[in-house]
């Protein structure tokens, strides 16, 4: 459950960024408009000519801006070498981002600070800065490569296209020129996560320069919107030195017991950490998900609490969009740890698509950001610890994880060959490959099981398969069960930044520490760290039907629950023995598929107005695969 980074700072900075590095263009090549440098000088010659563009250091504007079904207003100041800062308040919700010069930063509603150190961001940076220093302009620049790629049209105007690419990394860059006003019309960004798609508008005069004062841009696959309505624009204005620093982040948590931590006691079910969590009097189980970008409270238990739901967003969960609000959430705890007021997303039947233990809410990073959080899954612990105070004295092996999309990311290397950088996601049951690193490397057509998975944006379908090895550092976990998408999707599975995501299924193998802070990893041998932990051996998913009784909701190709008979959307009556009715918990349920090999489960159903009997043989139904770690070459 992810909101992309705001972009009103990156759609004027773009802008701004294109007047500033023109002024070094040679003025020798061919006067052909097949000529990029020859556009180019055409079009910053109509936009104020290059003498004035040569002084242009600093930028201020403010306006409107709609993001989605939100609407507010933005500040933006921006400064060379690499500096700039905007403030977007929606009211509901709040967010400041920059540069420091330095780094780049974001501040979010509920007062987190992230430093992005991911190497994605710090490549962008390092182009940033070769292009405030006009390198792309010289023809033999071994970073940066301008082509016209054709004349086309653009909302009935005719444009020149001219395309950027880099050696830095894969962005591209597409301009697109009117050739009557020689004004850029339309942009278009090609990372391997998005594409952003903007359009320019509304040109005014300011301080002899040509401005767009108007923007739209959408981010694909995303479906996400944003427009920005410039209402005041000035240049070169003396600006603070350290305006462009974050803001300085205060604590609004207390320890209740004292000391400098607190350890919650969780339940580990289906692989989901559950945490009891107070709010206005009324506890119940969230789910500690580090792979959601803000925390999330279900719409009717926020009804139910009598709180002010608002606004309008689109979110991306791991296979598909979906719609959030926002709410002012008031004083809570979560175990012995007192929170003040915060900001959250809210979404529509979180609770009613939970099982055992129900769902009322997502503790996601901008809960966990403020902590060094200790997962211990061996005895069912989470410590949360005051990052200042924090030292740690054990054993374990420390991995650089930057954050990116506020979610950790470390390399994790497949079979010894597949190697990518993946997620850390508390909030998953199971490990996955993401859909582009899938097809990349030939593995969408793995053999393996069918299975869905039910999350915020619904019902994925995926193939859980088995592999040799799974290696992360040092660490080398046997025959790991990993999921594949059958489709590419709109969510998290078509990320092409990141080839995977590690969920509990892994990382129950590990006592481990999540460093937000200084964005590292600390991973410890658990107990179980040599187990395998059983799978599901029938094919057989158990969900509940509208009177809320368990039944057969979804049977994977070819499985023993399929040569058993059952066919989806039998009402389970009784199993192993053992009566079922209404309300009946699910959980034990599918344990009872997860028994050794051979071993039978006796189950009777209702199809239609028959019962009907079924004998599920359980089997393991993965290849063995090849060598186990011990034995893979590195």
């Amino acid at each position: 459950m992810r909101r992309l980074p705001a972009s009103a700072a990156a759609i004027i900075r773009l802008v701004l960024v294109l007047f500033l590095f023109l002024p070094l263009l040679r003025q020798g090549h061919a006067a052909d408009l097949t000529d990029p440098y020859q556009v180019l000088r055409n079009h910053y010659q109509a936009v104020g000519g290059l003498d004035r563009l040569q002084k242009l250091v600093s930028s201020r504007s403010e306006g409107r801006v709609r993001y989605d079904g939100l609407e507010g207003t933005f500040k933006h100041w921006d400064a060379r070498p690499m500096q700039y800062r905007t403030e977007e308040d929606y009211s509901v919700i709040s967010q400041i981002e920059g540069d420091s010069g330095e780094f780049t930063w974001l501040f979010d509603t509920n007062g987190q600070l992230l430093i992005l150190r991911d190497e994605e961001t710090l490549k962008r940076r390092q182009i940033a800065l070769r292009l405030d220093r006009y390198e792309h302009l010289d023809p033999d620049s071994p970073y940066f490569d301008v082509q016209v790629t054709g004349t086309v049209d653009v909302d009935g105007k005719s444009c020149y296209e001219l395309a950027l690419t880099n050696t830095i990394n894969s962005d591209v860059g597409h301009f697109f020129y009117d050739t009557d006003t020689m004004y850029m019309v339309k942009s278009i960004h090609k990372q391997p996560d998005m594409e952003i798609h903007s359009t320019y508008g509304d040109y005014r005069e300011v301080q002899g320069l040509m401005l767009p004062f108007y923007q739209h841009s959408r981010f694909l696959p995303w479906e996400k919107e944003e427009e920005t309505w410039v209402t005041s624009q000035t240049l070169d204005e003396p600006v603070a030195a350290d305006l462009f620093n974050p803001p300085e982040v205060k604590k609004d948590y207390t320890f209740l017991e004292g000391g400098t931590s607190a350890t919650v006691p969780f339940q580990l079910m289906e692989n989901l950490i559950y945490l009891p969590v107070t709010v206005a009097g009324s506890t119940g189980y969230w789910v500690l998900d580090s792979g959601a970008s803000m925390s999330l409270i279900d719409s009717d238990y926020a009804e139910k609490l009598g709180l002010d739901i608002q606004g309008s967003i689109k979110g991306y969960g791991f296979g598909d969009l979906f719609e959030l609000n926002f709410v002012k959430i008031p004083e809570h705890q979560v175990g012995s740890i007192l929170f003040g007021s915060q900001k959250f997303y809210v979404s529509k039947g979180l609770t009613a698509r939970s099982y055992e233990p129900q769902i009322f809410g997502i503790l996601g990073y901008d809960f966990l950001s403020r902590f060094v959080v200790e997962v211990d899954y061996d005895r069912q612990k989470v410590t949360f610890h005051a990052p200042e105070t924090f030292s740690y004295k054990g054993s374990g092996v420390t991995i650089d994880a930057p954050l990116k999309y506020r979610t950790f990311s470390l390399p994790v290397t497949l079979d010894g060959k597949y190697e990518s950088l993946w997620t850390i996601d508390l909030g998953s049951y199971h490990s996955s490959i993401h859909y582009p690193f899938a097809e990349k490397h030939g593995l969408l057509t793995r053999k393996g099981v069918d299975i869905v998975s039910q999350g915020m944006a619904g019902l994925s379908h995926e193939t859980n398969v088995r592999f040799d090895c799974l290696a992360i550092g040092p660490f080398h976990l046997d025959k790991p069960i990993v999921s594949i998408p059958k489709e590419k999707g709109k969510g998290a599975t078509a990320l092409g930044e990141v080839g995977g995501n590690l969920g509990n299924s892994t990382l129950r193998h590990f006592h481990l520490f999540l460093h937000y802070p200084e964005q590292k990893l600390i991973f410890e041998k658990g107990a179980y760290y040599n187990q395998t932990f059983p799978p599901d051996r029938s094919g057989l998913l158990i969900g509940r039907s509208g009177i809320n009784q368990p039944m057969v909701s979804f049977l994977a190709n070819d499985s023993p629950a399929v040569k058993a008979g059952l066919v989806a959307g039998d009402i389970i009556v009784e199993m192993a023995g053992k009566a079922i009715g209404p309300n009946q918990p699910v959980l034990p349920l599918r344990e009872l598929l997860r028994g050794a090999p051979g071993s039978k489960v006796e189950m009777k159903v209702r199809r239609d107005d028959q019962t009907v009997s079924a004998t599920i043989v359980l089997q393991d139904m993965y290849e063995s695969g090849g060598a186990a770690c011990g034995a893979v070459v590195k």
